[in-house]
């Protein structure tokens, strides 16, 4: 059993929350892919001050997420 800490445990909670509100907003075409991109440019510099074993461990997987949410938001977007 890992044991992590509480601000370890808010703030993945929070990451995970925040990617999931921009999945939903490029999910339903409300952004640009643009705005997406400046609001995943927001969370990477965000986390680049992490300690770079614990960013390593977490870059692949968040790579994936964002080429998600940045398809979606290509997919969906319907500029007027």
């Amino acid at each position: 059993m890992v044991t992590v800490s509480a601000e370890y445990t808010l703030a993945m909670a929070s990451l995970h929350a925040s990617l999931q509100s921009i999945r939903m907003i490029a999910n339903a075409g409300l952004a640009s892919p643009d705005d997406i991109d400046g609001s995943l440019d927001g969370v990477t510099q965000t986390l680049e001050h992490l300690p770079d074993d614990l960013l390593a461990k977490l870059q692949p997987i968040l790579d994936r997420q964002f080429a998600a949410i940045k398809q979606a938001a290509a997919l969906n977007w319907n500029e007027e």
